[in-house]
């Protein structure tokens, strides 16, 4: 269904698995991930210099609240009125967050369909690896999934063989720093996995890491783009109320998706963030130096 948006973002990541992670799957996503923050930059700059100039502008806006103080529209009439006096758009910052949704889309495509678009294997070669993995499943008394992760983990784990002898390649290995099994799904019930609850307790900290870093990265963007004091009225400005609404309902969304998905979407939040984070701080100090220089 999302294949027109998963498709290019797959060729990279099959590029970046097998030429610049050395088919390091949890690397993969973090080199993948360094690359959507560089494709995005443009805009995130655009957005936190929208944002500081209407920092600049707060005297000026709470004037104009106090001036006008209970005709919400005439308010916001002239706040615009402001905003187009100085070529300000309230809404610019809402554009690098709405991106990330097809972004996520095409993150979560790839990372449940890894045989496609990181393996590169036609369909009739993955029908073929399925019927073989139940083959040798229903002959060894065991069980598989037919989804492309179930099947590429039943190979890994005993048969690469026979994978590489109907795929002509290995498989993928979703196994990241030899804890955390990224395509899996994880679980608040670990332990009712008998035997593997091990491969399922570190995964536990993939959504919740995840949260904790969404909430972060929402609190030191605010402390940096707004200072210690940022006044409550702040989030009433055109364009700041849809935004701030979003970037507070994201990481819970994040939570409760994080133990939905193989865990490799939760830790590409993870690391996303952390990019975000030193992002904010280097522009905010690139835009400190050029505001001494005058340029800004």
């Amino acid at each position: 269904m999302f294949e027109f948006i998963a498709k290019p973002f797959g060729v990279i990541m099959e590029f970046i698995y097998n030429n610049l992670a050395f088919q390091n799957y949890g690397l993969a996503i973090i080199v993948f991930t360094l690359f959507v923050k560089i494709l995005l930059l443009p805009l995130n700059v655009k957005q936190q210099r929208s944002m500081a100039r209407q920092q600049a502008l707060a005297p000026e806006l709470e004037a104009i609240k106090n001036k006008y103080n209970g005709d919400n529209k005439k308010i916001q009439e002239e706040q615009m009125n402001l905003y187009s006096k100085y070529k300000i758009n309230p809404y610019s910052g809402c554009l690098p967050t709405l991106l990330q949704f097809p972004i996520i889309i095409a993150v979560y495509t790839i990372i449940r369909s890894p045989l496609s678009y990181i393996a590169k294997l036609s369909k009739a070669t993955i029908t073929a690896l399925s019927d073989k993995a139940k083959e040798i499943a229903e002959a060894a008394s065991q069980k598989v999934g037919s989804d492309q992760i179930s099947v590429n983990t039943f190979f890994r784990n005993g048969y690469v063989e026979q994978f590489t002898e109907i795929a002509n390649c290995q498989p993928i290995n979703m196994t990241f720093l030899k804890i955390f099994d990224l395509g899996l799904v994880p679980r608040v019930d670990f332990w009712a996995y008998g035997s593997e609850w091990k491969t399922y307790l570190p995964l536990l900290l993939i959504p919740l890491l995840a949260v904790a870093s969404s909430y972060l990265q929402m609190w030191i963007t605010n402390l940096v783009n707004n200072g210690p004091k940022k006044k409550k009225e702040d989030g009433s400005q055109p364009g700041m109320q849809g935004l701030n609404g979003v970037m507070k309902l994201m990481p819970l969304m994040t939570l409760v998706i994080g133990f939905m998905v193989p865990a490799g979407l939760g830790f590409y939040w993870i690391v996303s963030n952390v990019f975000g984070i030193l992002q904010t701080v280097l522009i905010k100090k690139l835009f400190t130096m050029k505001k001494k220089e005058g340029s800004v």
